[in-house]
């Protein structure tokens, strides 16, 4: 059945764990959006891997892992993390490049830092050059990993593109960037990336067409949408289900199922409205019992009690057809849990969703508290052995936002998982 895992909050869910965990059940996994200010966290073999802009399908070598068009990326980075996997014994013969992803260029990290140390309101970016590459293909004058396979067509490309950025970078008072070494090193990636090109949307299609079941890789998380999320604190491309679509080529038919991942409590990196979170020593120690570190930049992520209010608006949105509830474990041995079952505003009481930064940043979260449990959870294998509280906490989350927990995580491990179903 092809499915779609999205992330529901604001990225850090345990997608990679999640992907990793189902994608043994199908034939392709393609990650349609994002670049590699993502990190999904993933445990191969008994050792912590981070992948950036690799699915998480690289781990299963009958499953074909596939980045499609949707994807910006860089060359360098990617170069290193298949030699990185390579080093874990990963051949990656399953691997696909689309040939038509745009290319995150050699000015465009530099742009990333020029343009958030110049605006009046901080984002937060990961300053790896996503933004700025998404602004290309919006601006229409991106290059695209195709161009990167002959080094005439991409030098005479990126030359009247690097002059137009040299004059952005002198008229914010930085200094030309020397691109003739970038891009040379550019090159030899493309050279070694070349056995992996091809065009992804028909590879895609032929296995659609050959009934093969496809698993799509959601980066980042629904709240981050560029149309949908908490704008302008937001990502620069699609994170919710229509990424999907313009990401990969196949048409909203080849969906059948979408699963929605959630932390069981709330977390943010960056700048930007966060009803639910916790400050001083409570945030403290949250966030040392979820390890909440970015694995891409290592920032300490904010963190906060499970916001439902912003987690059906997600399902909603989405299409969401069951959650993937991870972090469970978090939790284990307090006293009591705090969820967000409305906002108090200056329109009064409201459990409506809205995106918009300016008015989220003036609700304050109206909570019901539920009994805690004391015991661990780790190492629970079977749903109906979890704690009776566990069963309450898992109830309330699903008659408030409609629809089913079909999977709980309770470790960082694949085997840390109970299977639910609904």
């Amino acid at each position: 059945m092809n499915t779609v895992v999205l992330g529901l909050q604001w990225g850090d869910e345990g997608k990679g764990k999640a992907i990793d965990y189902l994608a043994g059940s199908f034939s392709v996994v393609v990650r349609f959006q994002g670049g590699h200010n993502a990190g999904h966290t993933v445990y191969y073999q008994g050792k912590k891997v981070v992948l950036h802009v690799l699915p998480s399908g690289i781990f299963y070598p009958d499953c074909s892992a596939v980045i499609a068009n949707g994807v910006v990326v860089q060359p360098l980075q990617l170069v290193e993390e298949i030699q990185n996997s390579r080093a874990l014994g990963l051949e990656l013969h399953n691997l696909a490049l689309s040939e038509s992803a745009p290319l995150i260029l050699p000015f465009h990290q530099q742009l990333d830092v020029v343009f958030e140390d110049s605006r009046y309101q901080r984002i937060g970016t990961t300053r790896r050059g996503i933004g700025p590459a998404y602004e290309d293909v919006v601006g229409r004058r991106a290059l695209f990993v195709n161009d990167l396979l002959r080094e005439d067509v991409f030098r005479a490309k990126i030359a009247p593109l690097a002059e137009y950025y040299q004059r952005l970078f002198s008229a914010h008072g930085h200094p030309a960037a020397n691109l003739d070494e970038a891009i040379d090193h550019y090159l030899q990636a493309g050279a070694f990336l070349k056995p992996f090109v091809c065009n992804t949307t028909r590879l895609l299609q032929q296995a659609l067409a050959a009934k093969k079941d496809i698993l799509f890789e959601g980066a980042q998380g629904t709240l981050l949408d560029i149309n949908l999320g908490t704008y302008p604190f937001v990502t620069s491309s699609n994170t919710t289900i229509a990424g999907v679509f313009s990401g990969t080529g196949l048409s909203a038919k080849a969906v059948e199922r979408v699963i929605g991942i959630s932390k069981a409590y709330t977390t943010r990196v960056g700048e930007g409205p966060f009803p639910s979170e916790l400050t001083g020593a409570s945030g403290q120690k949250l966030r040392e019992r979820g390890k909440e570190y970015g694995a891409t930049t290592g920032r300490p992520r904010r963190v906060g009690w499970l916001d439902l209010v912003a987690l059906k608006y997600a399902v909603q949105v989405n299409g969401v057809d069951s959650l993937f509830l991870t972090k469970l474990d978090v939790l284990d041995g307090m006293a009591e849990i705090q969820v967000v079952t409305a906002y108090e505003g200056a329109g009064g009481t409201s459990a409506e969703f809205s995106p918009h930064a300016d008015a989220l940043s003036q609700v304050r979260p109206v909570y019901r508290t539920l009994p805690g449990w004391e015991s661990k959870l780790g190492a629970v294998e079977r749903f109906r052995d979890l704690p009776k509280q566990v069963h309450a906490y898992l109830n309330f989350i699903e008659d408030f936002v409609g629809i089913g927990v079909s999977h709980v995580s309770l470790g960082g491990e694949r085997r840390q998982t109970i299977e639910i179903g609904v």
